[in-house]
């Protein structure tokens, strides 16, 4: 992403500075510990072992946005972690987490100050996040300017519900799936999420296995991308060509019978019915925040909560 490089100040105590890329494992255990708490304050089981190896996503932002990743330092221990991107005139809280023994006492707050001065400083117009629903956080985003929008949904399916979505997405005489080409990707993301996401595309690319196109009556109409088990980012013209579009990537995801899984938006109205109609599994929900709408939200499919 181009952009001209920002040096946001830092606080003597605790440190605030940017995140290195070797940094980048102890900043996932920040995110994970933070994570797993918040999922046993709720009453769920944890989500990922202590040990999980970090996200490529983490990595593809560290690489795009590398002065909008910050961490606090404490007695040498990285114990809190912001990372924001900006996509054209979008800011985009990536991740936000502080270790539960350090929370509450105005790490978080500072650093999603260096978040937002990032955003400001690159000239973002509007931020979002994908938020969990830890009300404290939820609290700060308010208080930054962004709204509660609508919930985003973790949807599984196993081969029964894909072969139920497929049936029910339904190609007419006109239709036809096919391989998605990059600039197919990048042309209907433009339209749909209201600006360039051309890096962003190629890394989903190469960490994928799959990348189908619908075609109708010889115009390109939707595209979805599948990586390993995960669907998205996705996105079409109209809702209809969206649900085609991630049925086809789902049935190319469980061709040796397994399952597949999408981060669906409340904002997709008519792609989560179609999932849940046909079996899908819908899981905690998390919430978007935004200052404003942008683009068409009910046209596109995030790929998960890191890059959106």
């Amino acid at each position: 992403m181009g952009g001209r490089c920002y040096d946001a100040p830092v606080s003597d105590e605790p440190h605030i500075r940017k995140v290195r890329p070797d940094d980048l494992e102890e900043v996932w255990r920040v995110h994970v510990a933070a994570s797993n708490d918040l999922s046993t304050r709720r009453g769920r089981p944890a989500g990922r072992p202590a040990d999980a190896p970090v996200s490529s996503d983490a990595r593809a932002g560290l690489a795009s946005d590398p002065d909008g990743y910050f961490c606090a330092v404490e007695d040498g221990q990285i114990c809190g972690m912001v990372s924001a991107l900006v996509r054209g005139r979008v800011w985009y809280l990536s991740m936000f987490f502080v270790l539960p023994g350090h929370q509450g006492r105005g790490l978080g707050r500072a650093l999603l100050e260096r978040a937002l001065a990032y955003g400001e400083a690159r000239g973002a117009e509007i931020r979002c996040t994908w938020a969990t629903l830890d009300p404290r956080a939820q609290a700060r985003y308010v208080m930054a300017g962004m709204a509660p929008r609508w919930p985003i949904y973790r949807v599984d399916g196993d081969a029964a519900a894909v072969a139920r979505l497929t049936a029910r997405a339904g190609l007419g005489p006109r239709e036809r799936a096919q391989p998605c080409d990059h600039g197919t990707a990048e042309k209907l993301t433009a339209e749909v999420f209201g600006g360039s996401r051309d890096d962003d595309l190629a890394y989903w690319r190469s960490d994928g296995d799959a990348a189908v196109a619908i075609e109708r009556a010889g115009e390109l109409t939707a595209f979805a991308y599948r990586r390993g088990e995960r669907i998205g980012p996705a996105a079409g013209r109209d809702e209809t060509a969206l649900v085609q579009a991630v049925a086809a990537a789902a049935a190319a995801g469980v061709g040796g019978g397994g399952s597949v899984t999408a981060r669906v938006p409340g904002a997709c109205a008519s792609l989560l019915e179609a999932m849940v109609r046909s079996g899908f599994r819908l899981g905690d929900p998390a919430l978007f925040m935004a200052s404003r709408l942008f683009g068409r939200p009910e046209l596109y499919l995030p790929s998960g909560p890191i890059l959106y």
